[in-house]
């Protein structure tokens, strides 16, 4: 996966891939469903469930690949947008 351990690439990990799911969620449901059930940005429980895959992946960069960095700046963008999510009105 990674030849070096960055926390700069965690980082980016770690905003790219709640949004990636965010949108694929919403081109799913407009796909397949031919409307959306709802707007994933504007439900926090949609949003909570795109943050699983960030804490799946920072256990494996943790545990099974020893990239300690890159695990540490994933670990604190998604606390950040976890926390940015509960308080959103």
């Amino acid at each position: 996966m990674f030849k070096k351990d960055y926390f700069f690439a965690g980082v980016i990990i770690g905003i790219v891939l709640p949004f990636i799911f965010a949108v694929g969620t919403e081109l799913v449901q407009k796909q397949f469903l031919h409307h959306a059930a709802f707007n994933i940005l504007n439900s926090k429980p949609a949003l909570m469930f795109c943050f699983i895959f960030n804490v799946i992946l920072f256990r494996i960069l943790m545990v099974n690949l020893k990239k300690y960095n890159t695990g540490k700046g994933l670990l604190l963008i998604t606390i950040i947008l976890i926390f940015l999510v509960l308080i959103k009105p």
